[in-house]
């Protein structure tokens, strides 16, 4: 195996064996990246169609790399030609970011015929994206809760009501407020927060518990945008 990729580490004009090879490796080590992003990162409610692109983007990577090689005329052209295409695409959570970067890197150091360097620096990632889920940066795999409620503006009415998430919830973050004109004068604000529970079966105890405390609850489904955590 050493003999081999020593072989095709300068090729200029690679074989169609060499072609499937390269290809297939990008596919490999695209697919692991996937497999750690899936089982080290919380279980959110994601664009399915991510897990696709990031395997998708290495071979794409690869392709490219491949078919510009050496020739300088070639890189230029298919740098004006992608120009082109405008992404729009949003990843607002910087780890999704990571990720992509690395298949990314994967299928460009295969495209370049540095197997060696493809397969280290994958296979290096992946070990650094496992030994942090073991370090308090990682909040494991948890379900992440959106709540959203409606409180008097009054100082002494929040903290008892985090007082109730510090008692049920493992993380808790608040992202967001909004002041409210009431008819009754009274100003009421509304805060959202997303939050983990320390046991999923307590969820319904504390909305027993926010009811209980006549805090209104706006709203209080699974999370379906970024994870504030990572």
């Amino acid at each position: 195996m050493q003999e081999f990729l020593s072989l095709y580490s300068k090729i200029e004009h690679p074989t169609l064996e060499m072609v499937l090879f390269t290809f297939l490796l990008a596919f490999l080590l695209s697919g692991l990246i996937a497999f750690t992003y899936e089982r080290t990162s919380p279980h959110t409610i994601r664009n399915p169609n991510f897990m696709q692109a990031l395997i998708l983007s290495a071979l794409v990577a690869s392709t490219i790399m491949q078919a510009i090689g050496d020739s300088v005329a070639t890189g230029l052209g298919m740098l004006g030609a992608l120009a082109i295409i405008r992404f729009r695409t949003t990843l607002r959570d910087p780890r999704d970011i990571v990720f992509m970067f690395a298949t990314l890197g994967a299928g460009l150091a295969c495209g370049v015929y540095g197997f060696y360097i493809a397969i280290i620096g994958t296979t290096g990632f992946c070990v650094a994206a496992f030994a942090l889920r073991l370090t308090p940066y990682h909040v494991g795999n948890n379900t992440l809760w959106e709540l959203r409620v409606r409180l008097p503006d009054d100082e002494a009415e929040l903290e008892a009501f985090e007082k109730l998430l510090s008692q049920y919830c493992r993380h808790w973050n608040q992202h967001g407020m909004r002041t409210l004109s009431e008819t009754t004068g009274k100003g009421m604000v509304e805060y959202d927060y997303v939050v983990i529970m320390r046991h999923e079966k307590e969820r319904r105890n504390l909305v027993h518990a926010l009811s209980v405390a006549q805090i209104h609850i706006r709203r209080f489904s699974k999370q379906t945008d970024i994870n504030p955590f990572a």
